[in-house]
């Protein structure tokens, strides 16, 4: 792990406000996936550039926004991305 912008999943969970078993989770279901994993232990490591994501990630399931739609965010333009937040609001 020679990156230093690289944080264990620990430091990670506490910056995004995740817990440790939800970073699990979203790295088994592919909305969130960590920089770096140790081939020897299997411990997730994250960059720092992954937090916003991690951020916006837990904002939107705080709306109780499915998985499938909150990767559908995550990827599409910004247009796109605020209707599709803006219906999951109003339904």
């Amino acid at each position: 792990m020679p990156d230093t912008e690289l944080l264990p999943i620990g430091t990670f969970a506490r910056r995004s406000g995740l817990t440790a078993s939800a970073l699990r989770f979203y790295d088994d279901s592919g909305v969130l996936r960590p920089a770096d994993v140790d081939a020897t232990s299997g411990y997730r490591y994250y960059h720092v550039d992954q937090l916003e994501r991690a951020v916006t990630v837990r904002r939107l399931r705080e709306l109780d926004m499915p998985l499938a739609t909150v990767d559908e965010v995550l990827t599409a333009d910004p247009t796109r991305a605020a209707r599709l937040i803006d219906e999951h609001v109003a339904s």
